[in-house]
């Protein structure tokens, strides 16, 4: 484990205008900003930017208390604790963006049929299959010291609402063709019964991570599922 510069740090802010009954500037302290590395801003210079744009009057008023930049008066600034490894994934895991699920059929939702495999395959937001949407993705980064990789990892299972199990799809799954028949990839469900059910896919995303190469425990991410109702009919044989 590599120890790098702490979270966060005290930067004197000698230019700061105090508010009435606040103490000023070298009256026995001085007036400091915590700047958080991992925050919205990379770097100081990146906040001083912002700031810079921002009117005096408001940036005074206690804008920065209100965008959580805390500002304290101290003799002498004490040391902020440096976060462990797993506050720092877990903050890398809280920031992440996971896709919502979209799910597409065929035979169509109201001509599902007893013993007909119901193929399913995820989609975007558009009804397009987008597999690159769903595939595991994996990154490399040293933050706040910390040598970090981290693997986003989805589970993905099939429910089809008939009282039978749930099942687990290899990927995205492939959208049906005559070519794609007998493809092991395809993701299917079959009825035995005739009905209305509600047909789900979920993705369970999970956050496999290391530290300076060693496996840690693995951190746990939303579960996004999509639902649609099908119709299942006792017709023996079915047009695609």
């Amino acid at each position: 484990m590599s120890h790098g510069k702490p979270a966060c740090v005290w930067v004197p802010k000698p230019d700061y205008q105090p508010s009435p009954g606040e103490p000023a500037e070298g009256q026995g302290g001085h007036w400091y900003q915590k700047f958080c590395a991992f925050g919205q801003y990379k770097t100081l210079a990146d906040l001083q930017r912002v700031l810079a744009t921002t009117d005096p009057d408001m940036r005074q008023n206690g804008l920065i208390r209100r965008a959580g930049l805390d500002m304290r008066f101290f003799k002498t600034p004490p040391e902020i604790p440096r976060r462990t490894p797993l506050q720092v994934m877990q903050s890398v895991v809280d920031s992440l963006t996971f896709p919502e699920t979209h799910l597409a059929v065929n035979p169509i939702a109201a001509r599902q049929v007893i013993g007909v495999p119901t193929w399913v395959w995820l989609t975007d937001e558009n009804g397009q299959y987008a597999p690159a949407r769903y595939q595991q993705k994996t990154k490399k980064i040293e933050l706040e010291g910390y040598a970090l990789q981290w693997a986003i990892v989805p589970q993905i299972s099939v429910t089809p609402g008939d009282g039978g199990p749930s099942q687990p799809c290899d990927g995205a799954g492939i959208p049906w063709s005559a070519a794609a028949a007998n493809d092991p990839a395809a993701c299917t469900v079959t009825y035995e019964r005739s009905g209305s059910y509600t047909l789900s896919a979920s993705i369970g995303w999970t956050v496999q991570w290391w530290l300076g190469g060693v496996r840690q425990a693995d951190l746990t991410g939303p579960t996004k599922t999509t639902a649609r109702q099908v119709t299942v009919s006792e017709i023996q044989t079915v047009t695609r």
